[in-house]
């Protein structure tokens, strides 16, 4: 077994960092650990979720928002004990996963744990949408947000979209900036959807760049052609003590003050 951290860029979490690192009996290997010690806040853990996708995620909240992180600042030893002992359990996340190309022929794949957006800042990017191959709509807009349970307190709650409890396996479709009139028509509101079905968004024009973005990551995508989204069950580990319920993690994120 072997571990690395993946940490944010502050004095508190570099001391816990070097405090664990002083007692963790595992090798480092920052190649291909097996764990990886994610220090921060949901922007660590989604940092360390994407370059260590195969890995087992301990996320200790030291940073703004913490409603990935298992463990928090006073929790350390109860970690490093976890890992030395190998007593921690193992909560398995489901995420999206997205096949898109441009009209020159060239294709990406990515996953997201929170979200995929994709937007058209310069002018209104008109889609497509399709669910199932069943046509549903053509939007007129600056973009979509499709959102996992987890991302549904993210980007999407800013866009005045539904929180949705993590036990539920379903996929959120939230627009950004839609327009509506009479010549104009969408559903306006959120759209959730069951994890078996597909999401297809198509660009006809041919001449569309767009921006796609994977959680932190972005792409730019000239001459956008069409994007597929999928539910994918089971594909992040993240690892545990005790288990912090849902409605605790939207308690202690959205509810409580630290003041």
């Amino acid at each position: 077994m072997s571990y690395t951290f993946v940490i944010k860029d502050d004095r508190n979490s570099y001391e816990i960092k070097e405090y664990i690192k002083n007692k963790i009996k595992l090798d480092i290997d920052d190649t291909n650990p097996d764990i990886v010690i994610a220090i921060g806040g949901d922007g660590t853990i989604l940092k360390a979720v994407h370059q260590y996708s195969n890995a087992t995620i301990f996320g200790i909240h030291t940073g703004h928002l913490g409603f990935f992180a298992n463990y928090d600042s006073l929790e350390v030893d109860t970690l490093i004990n976890d890992i030395n002992n190998n007593e921690y359990k193992i909560d398995y996340l489901d995420s999206l996963e997205a096949s898109f190309e441009d009209y020159n022929g060239n294709k990406y794949n990515e996953f997201a744990l929170n979200e995929f957006t994709i937007i058209c800042p310069p002018r209104t990017l008109m889609l497509d949408v399709y669910i199932d191959d069943e046509y549903f709509e053509k939007f007129r807009g600056t973009g979509f947000a499709i959102s996992t349970p987890y991302g549904s307190t993210a980007y999407n709650k800013s866009l005045d979209g539904s929180v949705i409890d993590t036990s539920l396996q379903v996929m959120q479709l939230t627009e950004i900036a839609g327009l509506n009139s009479n010549a104009y028509r969408t559903l306006q509101s959120p759209l959730i959807i069951s994890n078996e079905r597909r999401v297809r968004l198509e660009d006809k024009s041919t001449e569309t760049h767009v921006f796609i973005t994977a959680d932190h990551k972005s792409y730019k995508v000239d001459n956008f052609k069409s994007m597929f989204i999928d539910y994918k069950k089971n594909s992040v580990k993240m690892a545990y003590h005790e288990q912090i319920s849902f409605i605790k993690r939207i308690n202690r994120t959205f509810i409580i003050s630290k003041e």
